[in-house]
C-alpha cells in the first residue's frame, strides 16, 4: 500500500470517528436532561435562559450542584443565579466550562468550589485532566457517556428548561456514621498540585477579564472536608487576592449531619441545600450589593420557576417522583 493511500485511509478514519463522536456527544448531551422538571439539573441547561441574565454562577462537582439552590437566593434576595455542577469535576474542565458559558453569560460573582483542587495529585493526573477538558469541549461525551443509559432515552424528548437552575433535588436523609468531624484545627496545609494551582489562576483571571468577582468557596461536606484542605484553599486565595468561604466552618453549627445529607456526609439533600444557599445569599448580598430584582418585567419567569417549584413540590409529597 501506497504512503499517500495509507494516509487517505488514516484522515478518512479520523473523519467519520469525529462525525461518530460528535453524534453521541449530542446524545449524552440530550439524555442527561430529565423529562421530569423536578429532576432537571443538567449544567447545559443554563444556555436557555436569556443571555446574561444570571447574577451568580457556581461551578463545581456534584457537592456544588447537591448544596446551592439558586431559587432561594431569588425569594429570600431577589437576584438571579445557576449552577453548573458535574461529577468529579477537575479544575481545567471548570476553566473550559468557564469559556464556554461566558459566550452566553456574564455573571457579576462566581463561585468557584476548591474541591476540584485535591483531585489530581500528581503532574500525569493533571495532564491528563487537561488533556480530556480539552477534548471534551469538542466531544463532550468524553466526560458524559454516563448519559449513555437506554433507561434515559426519554430524556431526549423532555424539557430543556431547568426550574431548578443547575440543583439537584434530593431530599432523602441519611446520617453520618462517624463520630469525629475532620474540621479540628491545625496549622498543617494540604499540598495542592502546581499544575492544579495554575489552572486555577488562570479561571480567577479569566474571571476577571469578563468583568467578574470570583469568589473561592468550599461547601459543606463531612467526609471529605478537614482543616488541611481549609488551609491550603485559604492560602491558593491570598495568593490570587480573592475571598474565600468555608462554608464547612460557617456552617458548622446550622448543618445537623443527621438529617441533612442525603447520603451519610457526601451530599447535602434539600435540608442542607436551603441552609447553604440561604447563607450563601446573604453573604452575597451584603458583601457585594447585588439588585434585587424581583418585580422587574424582565425577570417574571423567575416567580414563575418559584410557582413551578412550589407545584412540583406538592406533587412530590403525594406521590413518589422518580428518574
Amino acid at each position: 500500500m501506497s504512503k499517500k493511500r495509507m494516509i487517505t485511509k488514516s484522515v478518512i478514519f479520523l473523519l467519520i470517528l469525529a462525525f461518530i463522536l460528535k453524534i453521541f456527544s449530542s446524545l449524552s448531551i440530550a439524555m442527561g436532561y430529565n423529562a421530569n422538571p423536578l429532576y432537571n439539573y443538567s449544567s447545559y441547561s443554563i444556555f436557555q435562559e436569556p443571555d446574561n441574565s444570571i447574577d451568580v454562577l457556581s461551578i463545581g462537582d456534584s457537592n456544588v450542584y447537591s448544596s446551592i439552590f439558586p431559587l432561594v437566593w431569588w425569594e429570600q434576595q431577589g437576584f438571579t443565579g445557576y449552577t453548573w455542577g458535574q461529577p468529579s469535576q477537575r479544575i481545567p474542565e471548570t476553566y473550559e466550562y468557564l469559556k464556554k458559558i461566558y459566550k452566553h453569560q456574564k455573571p457579576s460573582i462566581v463561585l468557584i468550589d476548591g474541591n476540584n483542587l485535591f483531585r489530581d495529585k500528581t503532574d500525569i493526573d493533571n495532564l491528563d485532566s487537561i488533556t480530556k477538558a480539552k477534548l471534551a469541549t469538542i466531544f463532550p461525551v468524553i466526560s458524559f457517556h454516563k448519559n449513555l443509559n437506554p433507561h434515559r432515552l426519554k430524556n431526549i424528548f423532555g424539557n430543556r428548561y431547568s426550574v431548578m437552575k443547575g440543583y439537584y433535588y434530593r431530599k432523602a436523609s441519611h446520617k453520618v456514621h462517624k463520630k469525629k468531624h475532620r474540621m479540628k484545627f491545625t496549622r498543617k496545609c494540604w499540598q495542592i498540585n502546581k499544575l492544579s494551582a495554575s489552572t486555577f489562576s488562570k479561571c480567577i483571571h479569566y474571571c476577571k477579564s469578563q468583568g467578574s468577582i470570583p469568589v473561592l468557596i468550599s461547601v459543606p461536606n463531612y467526609n471529605g472536608w478537614n482543616y488541611q484542605k481549609h488551609n491550603a484553599l485559604q492560602e491558593i486565595a491570598d495568593k490570587n487576592g480573592i475571598n474565600f468561604v468555608d462554608l464547612n466552618l460557617e456552617l458548622k453549627k446550622q448543618i445537623n449531619w443527621k438529617k441533612d445529607s442525603v447520603d451519610g456526609g457526601d451530599h447535602l439533600n434539600i435540608k442542607g441545600a436551603k441552609k447553604t444557599s440561604a447563607y450563601l445569599g446573604e453573604y452575597l448580598k451584603k458583601e457585594y450589593g447585588l439588585p434585587d430584582r424581583r418585580g422587574t418585567t424582565n425577570y417574571k419567569q423567575w416567580d414563575n420557576d418559584v410557582e413551578e417549584w412550589e407545584k412540583l413540590m406538592l406533587l412530590d409529597k403525594h406521590r413518589k417522583v422518580g428518574l
